[in-house]
C-alpha cells in the first residue's frame, strides 16, 4: 500500500510517497513544487496527483492553526478518551466544541501517569479552516483520507531517530520533545521572534522536569538554530531519510508516515469514491471466483483421499475379523458380525450396557451394606439385568436398612425385599430382587 504525505507551504508543497509491503516500509519518491499563485498551486497539484492513483494521501495543516490541550484523564483506551475529551475541553477554551474538530495523541509521561491513566495531548482544529482546506484540495482533484497537523507528521519523524538523551526536534515551525525514545511534547513555535521557541523550550522543560540536552533541525531555519545555540544545547543538522532515501522535507514524509491522527471526522469523514468501490467489488468478485475453484478442487482431493483412506480401513477390518474369528465364515459386513460376538460375549460374562460387569454390581452391593449392620449373602444370580440376592441377617430392621442403601445407588433401578423369616439360629433369612439400570 502506498500513502502520499502532502504539505502545503505559502509558496511551494513537498509530497512524498512511502510504500509499505511485506512488513517494509519505504520511501518511493519525494518532490517539491513551487508555484506563485493559488491557480498555480491547483493546477500543478493536479497534476502531480496524476501519479498517486490509487495512492492513500494524507495532507497536513501547519501546526499553528489548532488549539493545544494536555490532559491526564483515567483512562487508555483510545474510543473511551475521544468520548471524554469534549467534557474536558469544553470549560478550558474560548470557544464551542461544536465549531472545532477534535482528535488526540497519546504521550510519554515519564511515568507520572499510573496504571490506567494516559497523558493526552488534546488538539482542536476550527471546522472552517478545515473546510477551506478540503475545497483546495477538492478543486485539485484531491481528496484526502486523512488530515493532520504538522506537529504530528514530525513527531513520525522523530520516532526514526536513534534513542538518546532528552532532545527538542525541530522541522515546519514545529517543535517534537523526545524523552527516553518516547514523544513527550508537541508544541507549534511559528511565532517570527525567537522568544517563541525559547518560551516553549523552557515550558516543556519545566513540565518534563528534566534539562533538553540536543537539538536536531530537520530544514533550513535559522531562526531555531539561532535559539537552540543561545539555550545551550548541542544542535544537529539532520536529513530525515527512509530506507537509504532522503526525503525533500520533513513534514510530508512525516505526514506519509503519520497513522493514528485524522481530523477528518464527522461530517467531514472521508468516502471512498464510487470507482474505488466499484474497483474493490471487482476484486471481491474475482477473488470469491478465485476461491470457490480452489474450494472444489480442494474438496476433489480430499474425497479420493477419503475414499483411498476407507477401502484401506475395510480391507484391515476383514482380515482383523479373519484373524479373530478363523472358524467363522466370511461375512460381508465384519464389523456387524463383530458387534454381534462382543454382545453375546457381554451377557454371557454377566457384562451390561455402558461396560458395568458383574464385580462392578456385586462391589455395589457390598459397599451398600451399613457397616453397623452384620450380613451374609449366600446366594447371587444375576441375569441380563435382573440380580436376585439371598442372604441372612440379625434383624428385619437390618434388612430394611439394607434395602433403603441399595436404593440409594444410582446403579440399581428398583429394589424389592420378599421371602423374609426368622431361621432357627435367630437370624433373618431374607431374598432381594433388584433390577439394574442399562448404560447407554
Amino acid at each position: 500500500m502506498k500513502q502520499v504525505g502532502l504539505y502545503i507551504e505559502k509558496d511551494r508543497f513537498t509530497a512524498a510517497v512511502v510504500q509499505r509491503q511485506f512488513g517494509k516500509t519505504e520511501l518511493v519518491d519525494s518532490v517539491t513544487v513551487a508555484f506563485a499563485s493559488e491557480a498555480e498551486l491547483v493546477a500543478a497539484l493536479r497534476e502531480s496527483s496524476r501519479a498517486w492513483a490509487g495512492c492513500r494521501i494524507v495532507s497536513a495543516l501547519p501546526g499553528r492553526l489548532f488549539s493545544q490541550r494536555v490532559f491526564r484523564l483515567p483512562v487508555n483506551d483510545r474510543k473511551r478518551i475521544e468520548k471524554v475529551l469534549p467534557f474536558e475541553v469544553e470549560d478550558t477554551v474560548p470557544f464551542g466544541v461544536d465549531d472545532v474538530i477534535i482528535d488526540h495523541l497519546v504521550l510519554a509521561d515519564g511515568g507520572k501517569a499510573k496504571g490506567s491513566e494516559a497523558t493526552v495531548l488534546c488538539m482542536l482544529l476550527p471546522k472552517a479552516a478545515l473546510r477551506r482546506h478540503l475545497d483546495l484540495l477538492a478543486g485539485a482533484g484531491i481528496d484526502p483520507v486523512a488530515v493532520i497537523p504538522t506537529f504530528a507528521g514530525l513527531a513520525s519523524v522523530a520516532a526514526l531517530m536513534p534513542a538518546g538523551p532528552a532532545s527538542v526536534v525541530a522541522g515546519g515551525g514545529d517543535l517534537c520533545f523526545i524523552k527516553g525514545g518516547s514523544v513527550a511534547a508537541l508544541r507549534s513555535a511559528a511565532s517570527a521572534s525567537t522568544a517563541g521557541p525559547l518560551h516553549v523550550l523552557q515550558g516543556v522543560e519545566t513540565e518534563m522536569g528534566e534539562r533538553v540536552e540536543k537539538a536536531i533541525l530537520l530544514d533550513a531555519d535559522e531562526r531555531f538554530r539561532t535559539v537552540f545555540a543561545e539555550a545551550g544545547l548541542a544542535v544537529e543538522a539532520v536529513t530525515p531519510e527512509l530506507g537509504g532515501k532522503r526525503a525533500a522535507d520533513a513534514v510530508s514524509l512525516g505526514a506519509a508516515l503519520a497513522g493514528d491522527v485524522n481530523f477528518r471526522r464527522g461530517e467531514f469523514a472521508f468516502h471512498h469514491a464510487d470507482e474505488g468501490a466499484r474497483k474493490r467489488k471487482r476484486a471481491i468478485i474475482i477473488a470469491a471466483a478465485v476461491a470457490a475453484l480452489l474450494l472444489c478442487v480442494n474438496l476433489g482431493v480430499k474425497f479420493s483421499l477419503v475414499q483411498a483412506g476407507y477401502n484401506k480401513v475395510d480391507g484391515q477390518i476383514k482380515e482383523i475379523y479373519r484373524q479373530t474369528f478363523p472358524d467363522a465364515k466370511s461375512s460381508g459386513d465384519p464389523l456387524r458380525q463383530m458387534r454381534d460376538k462382543v454382545a453375546e460375549a457381554k451377557k454371557r460374562f454377566g457384562v451390561l450396557g455402558g461396560g458395568v460387569s458383574a464385580l462392578d454390581i456385586m462391589k455395589t452391593v457390598t459397599d451398600g451394606v451399613p457397616k453397623e449392620i452384620r450380613a451374609a449373602f449366600v446366594d447371587f444370580s444375576l441375569e441380563d439385568d435382573k440380580l436376585r440376592l439371598q442372604g441372612e441377617a440379625a434383624s428385619f430392621e437390618a434388612v430394611d436398612k439394607i434395602k433403603a442403601e441399595l436404593q440409594k445407588s444410582p446403579l440399581f433401578a428398583d429394589v424389592a425385599v420378599s421371602d423374609t423369616r426368622m431361621g432357627v439360629d435367630n437370624k433373618v433369612k431374607f431374598r432381594m430382587d433388584i433390577r439394574v439400570k442399562q448404560g447407554k
